[in-house]
């Protein structure tokens, strides 16, 4: 057992309305939980313990804010009370159009002490730094007092971090192509708040090994034209589906993939939500 905690909590579930970008290409709760998920193992890099309030979004109606704080403070708690600290991963959102409205945030609550005011500022500062060597336009809002319900309610050290705006185009593009960056300065904060060394991510040795992914495929076509109305389907509920084309009997097929994943479980998740849609999806295995 560890004797540092971080207490993740990946904001919202799959059924949440309206916590999307207005163009549907980025879904707020895939975004906090693929955060999330990639946190928890950067903390066990660093031997600290994580612990997570909402480990299973998908498919899912929203959790109360109060259930997240019980189950942060019931696991602190059992865990006999280490130094710890309460995350809550979200994207921001300023009305349901793209606009100018950008820029990172982190909050704390009324109640807040010195470790979470401390604990926002140095997770902010990385998060915006990142944000700044990707587009130097990028804001920096700063830490402010708010009383959510799931930091005002968490009994340890407790923030809420908005990483920037989905209703920006700008803030977007990072939110859905730099993950990793955002996550690794979320762990030089934590490093920092804990009073320890940070390790930058092992480099895996890929030259002996072939690189996979697991694609998502939901139907095959000899048909261009169905291919790519399937591909527009998909894409209107938010899924980034593209088009792989393949031989088989002397035939061009095109495979309509739904999501190309380095993790297994990932593809899984995308697996389960797109059958509930209605789709019979599987997993192929591609190499690179």
């Amino acid at each position: 057992m560890s004797k540092y905690l971080v207490l993740g909590d990946g904001g919202h579930a799959e059924k949440v309305a309206g916590k999307c970008a207005p163009d549907k290409s980025l879904y707020e709760w895939k975004f906090n939980q693929e955060v999330d998920t990639k946190i928890k193992k950067r903390c066990k890099d660093h031997g600290i313990d994580y612990y997570q309030t909402n480990p299973s979004p998908a498919g899912k109606d929203e959790m109360g804010l109060s259930k997240r704080a019980e189950l942060a403070n019931a696991h602190w708690k059992k865990q006999g009370k280490p130094k710890a600290l309460f995350i809550s991963y979200h994207a921001n959102a300023y009305k349901s159009v793209f606009n100018d409205a950008r820029g990172t945030e982190t909050y704390v609550a009324s109640n807040a002490s010195t470790n979470s005011k401390n604990a926002a500022k140095f997770i902010n500062d990385e998060i915006y730094s990142a944000f700044k060597k990707l587009d130097n336009g990028a804001k920096n809002r700063g830490v402010k007092t708010e009383d959510f319900t799931v930091i005002y309610k968490a009994q340890m050290p407790s923030i809420l971090v908005e990483y920037g705006f989905y209703t920006n185009k700008s803030d977007l593009k990072i939110l859905q192509n730099n993950v990793d960056d955002l996550v690794e300065a979320t762990m030089k904060g934590i490093c920092k708040y804990f009073s320890i060394t940070y390790k930058t991510p092992k480099k895996e040795n890929n030259t002996s090994k072939e690189e996979v992914f697991y694609r998502v495929v939901t139907n095959s076509y000899l048909d261009r034209k169905n291919a790519e109305k399937e591909v527009s389907e998909l894409k209107k509920l938010g899924v980034s589906a593209f088009l792989d084309a393949f031989k088989k009997d002397n035939k061009t097929y095109l495979r309509v993939v739904a999501g190309s994943y380095a993790n297994r479980k990932n593809a899984e998740t995308q697996l389960a939500s797109l059958k509930k849609k209605g789709y019979n999806p599987f997993i192929a295995i591609y190499k690179k």
